[in-house]
């Protein structure tokens, strides 16, 4: 059991319109865990049974492509929720990795006893359904980025976004996410700190 932050309570509650109520049913089903940086949570292939809310920290989403390169496509910082949607959807192995890129402590919740929660209190099924639901637009809007715009203009909404703190991502990382070289990388934050 472990108890949930204020910051969080407030965070999941801005989710839904009507009070949330049952706290101690959702803390009666987390845990905490904490991650040293270059911690796998899980790793492409494992049996992930659970999810998890990031309570500090940062984490990296990535896969590796067929020449064994590894290809960063999402970060997650507090108040984020980390899910396997293969867990979710076809209780399968992730075919990602989730690692974390600094010392981080995460919430965890089996997943089986958040389907439990979910079916007693109506409003947790809906927190989950918003979870979902910006992920999935965080992907699509990522999607459309990619078409739209280009590296430095990619680079420039990354570093604007409110969802993500760029200065504590390794540019390596950032590169990949970006989907351009480190050195190419180094050029733009150049010419983006010249032109103002």
């Amino acid at each position: 059991m472990a108890l949930i932050s204020d910051q969080l309570r407030s965070h999941m509650q801005s989710m839904v319109s009507v009070p949330i109520e049952n706290w101690q049913g959702l803390e009666d089903i987390t845990k905490i865990k904490t991650l040293r940086k270059g911690e796998h949570y899980f790793q492409h292939f494992d049996n992930c049974d659970e999810v998890a809310i990031v309570s500090s920290g940062l984490f990296r989403f990535y896969l590796i492509d067929q020449e064994g390169e590894e290809k960063t496509y999402s970060f997650i910082q507090e108040k984020g929720f980390i899910v396997d949607f293969f867990l979710t959807w076809e209780n399968a192995p992730s075919m990602v990795s989730c690692q974390a890129i600094e010392d981080s402590t995460v919430y965890t919740i089996k997943y089986n006893a958040l389907v439990e929660l979910m079916e007693k209190d109506r409003v947790w099924s809906d927190i989950y359904r918003e979870i979902l639901r910006r992920a999935y637009m965080s992907k699509t809007k990522r999607e459309i980025e990619f078409v739209l715009h280009n590296a430095k203009e990619r680079l420039k909404r990354c570093m604007s976004s409110k969802h993500l703190d760029v200065s504590r991502v390794p540019k390596t990382y950032l590169a990949s996410y970006l989907g351009i070289a480190p050195p190419s990388l180094s050029r733009l934050l150049r010419e983006i700190k010249e032109n103002g």
